[in-house]
């Protein structure tokens, strides 16, 4: 087995993963040019940084975007925009007096967005990697950006700039340099990939599961799945979509793309794993089969989801020209991105799998079987909120969740208005009563967490980003 520390080749790895600097700027000439916009004041030959449609993020030499959403209209902000140091506002109402920011009005902003995303992609054509499903998107994308920086230099979205909005401000950052754009995908509602489809057709579209992620806005799996599907039927003309073959959902999608690849675990997968190894923690290792070869892989991730989520990598790499040998190598110097199955220490000695970032019933049934490989002996601590935006399906994916949760942790804590739910449905699994029960907050978890905290210790934190629970984490790691 490699060894744990990180080499020099993987500092400059991250170094490189992490350098998105230098974005080519953008005239307030060109913006008009692009959304078919009126200037009503200020100098066409102003240059515009970067793109904003939130307010309160506003730097200066910005473009601030103001968009009418359901709950807020960012008209009413355009003052805060402008004092904090925007040089452009692209709105629909213009307002009186904002000093010397230029005012770009248009018919729509949300299809000035759009159109400022195409206009970058025609003056800077790049490759494009994108990335959909119910879970696990961010360290796929992530993966991805990570094996191909080891050739090109490539700009990724970041964080959660993955929606309608968040597309466009990494398009916009893109730099003179970037040989490839890596991006996820995400969407609440039918249509909302089609229409990033339209702005930014990917030359790769990548596919990792349909779940239950986002089902109360969309009604059911099918058209969570016909969603998704979206990503294929919007890849440019030659493009390749990447498919799970042990999802029969997307594997189904390879019906509308002329040309596909398919990944897994299946028999008929072209880039599949063979001979895989769950070395709990530490990670996993396997033999990666490919078109161009096979190499034996040791992966820095723990869980069998993630072998699933390197194999999405491998398949995009593959249409880089990468052989296998070059897709391991990549592989073993990839780590986690903050709070997506972070392994860090915790008071006296415990551990801490930080998966706090989001949740999802798959991303979360993946994170429970991650707990289950902790080593023998160890107290295993579930701490898990609530998953949003599952509408009907809620309670049932709740009683899922405490079920599995009951089968395969010591002790569970839950925290959210679901976690009762949890609870009882752990206790039915198996789970003693006094080891299974409902938190109201961070601060009580913590409370909870303390006295179980040794070096036999192993906590899992996971629950929806609304539940905010890496503050739970923040106050057990052991201190720097």
């Amino acid at each position: 087995m490699p060894p744990d520390a990180a080499s020099e080749g993987d500092r400059k790895d991250r170094e490189r993963d992490s350098d998105n600097s230098g974005a080519v700027v953008m005239s307030v000439k060109e913006v008009v040019q692009a959304t078919h916009g009126r200037l009503l004041s200020g100098s066409p030959d102003v240059s515009l940084t970067e793109l904003f449609t939130d307010s309160r993020e506003v730097k200066p030499g910005g473009l601030f975007v103001a968009l009418r959403g359901e709950q807020h209209d960012g008209h009413v902000f355009i003052p805060q925009a402008v004092e904090q140091g925007a040089t452009g506002i692209l709105c629909e109402r213009p307002p009186q007096g904002i000093g010397r920011a230029a005012l770009i009005q248009v018919e729509d902003t949300r299809q000035a967005l759009f159109d400022i995303t195409a206009d970058r992609l025609r003056r800077q054509a790049l490759p494009i990697v994108a990335i959909t499903g119910s879970a696990g998107k961010t360290t796929t994308k992530d993966l991805i950006a990570h094996l191909l920086g080891r050739r090109l230099r490539v700009h990724k979205s970041e964080g959660n700039l993955n929606t309608y909005t968040g597309i466009p401000m990494t398009i916009f950052q893109m730099d003179p340099r970037d040989r490839a754009l890596v991006v996820e995908y995400a969407m609440s509602r039918a249509g909302e990939i089609r229409e990033l489809t339209m702005a930014a057709a990917p030359t790769i579209g990548v596919v990792l599961n349909v779940g239950l992620a986002h089902v109360g806005f969309l009604g059911s799996i099918d058209a969570v799945a016909a969603a998704k599907r979206e990503l294929i039927e919007g890849l440019a003309p030659g493009g390749l979509a990447v498919l799970n073959a042990d999802d029969p959902r997307v594997r189904a999608m390879s019906a509308v793309s002329r040309r596909f690849t398919l990944y897994g675990f299946a028999h008929d997968a072209a880039v599949r794993a063979d001979r895989v190894r769950l070395h709990g923690l530490e990670g996993s290792s396997f033999t990666l089969l490919t078109p161009r070869g096979k190499a034996d892989v040791y992966l820095r991730l723990p869980g069998h989801h993630s072998v699933s989520n390197a194999l999405a990598a491998a398949a995009v790499a593959l249409e880089f020209e990468f052989d296998a040998p070059a897709i391991a190598s990549a592989l073993h110097g990839f780590l986690p991105p903050s709070r997506r199955m972070n392994i860090v220490g915790g008071r006296n000695g415990a551990t801490v799998i930080d998966d706090s970032y989001n949740a999802s019933p798959g991303s979360m049934q993946a994170a429970l079987q991650v707990l289950q490989l902790a080593p023998k002996g160890s107290l295993k601590v579930a701490v898990l909120g609530d998953m949003l935006e599952l509408g009907d399906h809620a309670e049932r994916a709740h009683d899922e969740i405490g079920s599995l949760a009951g089968k395969t942790a010591d002790v569970l804590i839950a925290v959210g208005e679901y976690a009762p739910r949890m609870v009882q449905s752990a206790r039915r699994a198996g789970l003693a009563e006094e080891r299974a029960f409902v938190a109201e907050g961070a601060e009580q978890v913590v409370t909870a967490l303390v006295p179980l905290l040794t070096p036999q210790t192993q906590v899992l934190v996971k629950g929806s980003r609304g539940m905010r629970l890496e503050r739970v984490v923040e106050q057990i790691r052991q201190a720097p």
